[in-house]
């Protein structure tokens, strides 16, 4: 079925999920929004959880699968891509206070043998330019750039086997060939290897695999499911721009950097502990350690820092090979938003973004607003 006359029928059918007796006079607002973003991006599906100065509210538009007529729950499962990074870099604040890993610690350290291709410039990778997405290291190991087309197969879906079948210990060898590409802590960048390469260091750090870190620092304090062992029953389908429909992606390898798989309901619990900044390791995660020369944008762990509207604002959005994702943060205004989709196309991020800006707006609004 075409992409388009699935979101026409969705359409007329959408409606939030979880409403009060008497809902905020911002539901409205937030519903007409999601109703647009599906019209105009001619998305899939959307999911939208919304913390609001102590209240969780759950909105949804499109369709958890083209061949079905569900309504994303907030109980849906999406990929969520460059929003598990956060979640690695409040593992690596936690180390930190615990005294299990420093930020200046050169990477080596944790990799039992010698990377002298580590540096640039004269300075190597640290742990903090892993986190603060400053290492200079390429975006992907393995580089998939070259994968070639199988008959009867979406590419994405090639690209995405690569993965599952990469292991640590080819990671590992891998690594011994990668140079960063300017000095370390120069600049961020995007960058799944240094996100994937602190997943290595914490499970040295920690002396576990990382999963169970994930379980026990996180998931379990928060009440949150799996996300490298998610319900199959409940995991929502990716979609390409072309509408190809994709298996899920799981990559153990990935898990630190973009193949960790929440609902909207457990995102918005991660974001509400995030939002309060009352942990000592969450206000580290937070503090800004590289700075634009304008002073607007900064880099916390895998957060980007800027001043908005509504307050200070933390900011993380991702893609996977068939979903997008956002996570805003407005600690000021005590407001949180979570934007799950299952379609990645060209500008799909930039869109989300748009479509929070709008709803902080919203909920929030200023004269200028």
């Amino acid at each position: 079925m075409h992409v388009r006359r699935m979101i026409c029928f969705w359409f007329g059918i959408f409606s939030p999920l979880a409403l009060a007796a008497n809902p905020p006079s911002g539901d409205a607002a937030v519903r007409d929004l999601a109703r647009n973003w599906i019209r105009d991006n001619e998305g899939v599906g959307l999911s939208v959880g919304i913390f609001d100065a102590g209240q969780r509210r759950f909105f949804a538009a499109g369709t958890q699968r083209l061949d079905g007529n569900k309504l994303p729950t907030p109980d849906t499962v999406f990929e969520i891509g460059g929003i598990g990074e956060t979640l690695t870099g409040q593992l690596f604040a936690r180390a930190v206070i615990e005294g299990r890993a420093a930020p200046d610690d050169d990477v080596q350290k944790y990799l039992g043998e010698a990377y002298p291709n580590l540096e640039n410039g004269g300075v190597r990778v640290s742990l903090l330019t892993l986190a603060n997405t400053t290492s200079g290291l390429a975006n992907n190991i393995p580089d998939v750039s070259q994968v070639r087309t199988v008959p009867n197969e979406p590419l994405a879906a090639t690209r995405m086997r690569v993965f599952v079948n990469y292991s640590v210990a080819q990671f590992r060898r891998d690594l011994h060939v990668v140079k960063p590409q300017r000095p370390p802590g120069e600049a961020p960048g995007a960058s799944s290897v240094s996100s994937m390469l602190l997943g290595v260091v914490l499970e040295k750090a920690y002396g576990e695999p990382f999963d169970a870190t994930l379980a026990r620092e996180i998931e379990r304090p928060l009440r949150m499911a799996s996300g490298t062992q998610p319900d199959l029953k409940l995991l929502a389908k990716g979609y390409t721009a072309a509408g190809e429909e994709l298996p899920s992606f799981g990559a153990r390898i990935a898990w630190p950097s973009q193949s960790l798989r929440y609902s909207t309901k457990d995102l918005l619990e991660f974001a509400t502990w995030q939002l309060a900044e009352r942990d000592a390791s969450v206000k580290l995660a937070h503090r800004p350690t590289w700075t634009t020369p304008s002073g607007a944008q900064s880099m916390a762990y895998f957060w980007i820092v800027s001043t908005s509207p509504q307050g200070r604002q933390l900011h993380v959005s991702g893609s996977t090979y068939g979903f997008t994702s956002l996570c805003d943060l407005y600690p000021d205004a005590k407001l949180a938003i979570v934007l799950l989709s299952n379609q990645t196309k060209e500008g799909a991020q930039d869109s989300l973004r748009a479509l929070s800006r709008k709803i902080a707006d919203s909920l929030r609004p200023t004269p200028s607003s």
